[in-house]
């Protein structure tokens, strides 16, 4: 297999192969000159959608969008093309944007590339790199073109009747038993003109269980209540349609526009997953959706009785932070809930003196005054607890995505990575956002996709 040209030096693989799967490592629109970020057209020598603009006052505020965009797509061509595939192998992917006032902008480029879309996930971040020039940041996971097995064929499945997508995107994307969906978000695309969902109202009597009936609360908690209801309705329709069911469901990523509304998020996910939860991630982004929409929430689903059996794990004893597994496994594809920065009170790490007691004799000077370091090492003891209560270890992570308060702060976090993970890299990507959890005062967390399947994962 020819090997991809490499766009920037990186401590972490470009794309990692485990069983069936691709998964990518977050990618920003390096030019061909390594380290330098794309920020014209005129250097891409003519690839991608022809400018539609030839004014420059227009291009000064777009192009850095449309180049680095133009960038990132043909750096999947490549890989894709060096083992055999296409964008068609492509199963969900994560467009991370710096501001999604230029969505638009990306849009038109994607629409260039693909004609069969992958689900897909769009949120607005912080920034992905220090000096804050990447505009754009786009993870993946994909069906490997050339593989002993294969979970079966990639396939555009059809979703809940009359919910169009609201962009360039397929709600569903099956491969055999498993179902990547795409972020969905409470704009109900089956009545004209896409109606936001704005409080109770809005959704049906059965939604309504938090409702008080007095004006200040239900101003408040209506709003996210309503929102959460009608969007994990949506997916348990979505769900049916594909022959699945909420309780398939194996793990859950859900941003919200404000992390104070996750108490009342949580109240109604309760209601909808009562008994063995899926994995969850829980973080407040720049921005979701469109509209003003305060949740997007992303499953991963199994299609029952498919030959795949759906497997909860976690460490033995230990009680959930929230209606969540610590993990949930499918068919060797596994996924965790997100670790944080806290203790085993739960309360976030300050100090190496609240940390568990092996953990301590690694910490030195440096680390003990570094609060993201310390919380980021009981992040990496979180993972390893969990991954060895299903009797793996985090060489079998193939997919890291770390989520920061600061991105000035990752240098430190990824030197206590490496050295976690030693020989073996997953793929990965570093994202700074507001609240990287429901904890006030964690400053780093993380969530891991591993592989507990047939053969060793690989770095392609």
């Amino acid at each position: 297999m020819k090997k991809p040209p490499a766009r920037t030096a990186s401590r972490w693989p470009a794309c990692v192969a485990a069983g069936p799967f691709l998964f990518f490592s977050g990618k920003m629109g390096y030019s061909a000159r390594p380290g330098a970020l794309g920020s014209t057209y005129a250097a891409l020598a003519g690839k991608g959608p022809a400018p539609d603009s030839d004014f420059p006052w227009v291009n000064r505020l777009e192009e850095p969008v449309g180049a680095q965009a133009i960038s990132i797509y043909e750096q999947y061509r490549e890989y894709f093309a060096s083992a055999g595939g296409d964008f068609q192998h492509l199963l969900r992917y994560h467009i991370y944007q710096r501001d999604k006032r230029f969505f638009p902008v990306f849009d038109r480029v994607r629409r260039h590339y693909e004609s069969a879309p992958p689900s897909s996930t769009a949120v607005g971040m912080g920034r992905f790199e220090p000096t804050d020039r990447a505009r754009l940041c786009i993870d993946a996971i994909a069906l490997r073109p050339v593989a002993g097995q294969t979970p079966g064929l990639r396939e555009v499945r059809d979703g809940a009747t009359g919910h169009t997508a609201a962009a360039t995107f397929s709600h569903i994307i099956g491969a055999g038993p498993y179902l990547f969906l795409a972020g969905q978000i409470p704009i109900d695309t089956s009545k004209p003109g896409a109606p936001l969902v704005r409080n109770y109202d809005d959704i049906p009597e059965q939604g309504r269980f938090l409702r008080v009936g007095r004006s200040h609360e239900d101003t408040r908690n209506g709003p996210i209540a309503a929102q959460t209801w009608f969007t994990y309705d949506l997916i348990r329709q979505h769900l049916e349609a594909a022959g699945s069911s909420l309780g398939a469901i194996v793990n859950l990523v859900v941003y919200l526009q404000d992390m104070r509304d996750f108490p009342t998020f949580h109240r109604v996910h309760e209601r909808f997953f009562v008994a063995s939860p899926p994995a969850l991630t829980v973080i407040e982004v720049g921005e979701v959706g469109h509209k003003g929409t305060l949740i997007e929430i992303e499953p991963t689903a199994i299609v029952p009785n498919r030959g795949v059996e759906r497997k909860v794990f976690g460490v033995a004893g230990s009680r959930a932070p929230a209606q969540m597994s610590e993990g949930v496994e499918a068919g060797g594809l596994a996924f965790l809930s997100s670790a944080i920065g806290v203790d085993e009170s739960g309360e976030p790490v300050e100090s190496a003196r609240t940390l568990p007691r092996a953990l301590r004799a690694r910490v030195t000077r440096d680390i003990a005054r570094n609060v993201v370091a310390l919380q980021c090492l009981a992040c990496i003891e979180q993972l390893r607890n969990r991954l060895k209560a299903a009797g793996h270890d985090l060489a079998s992570v193939v997919h890291l995505s770390v989520y920061l308060q600061d991105m000035d702060s990752f240098e430190v976090a990824e030197r206590l990575l490496i050295r976690a993970f030693g020989k073996w890299r997953p793929a990965m990507v570093a994202l700074e956002v507001p609240r990287p959890s429901p904890v006030p005062g964690t400053r780093i967390s993380m969530t891991a996709i591993a592989w507990f399947g047939e053969g060793k994962p690989m770095v392609i």
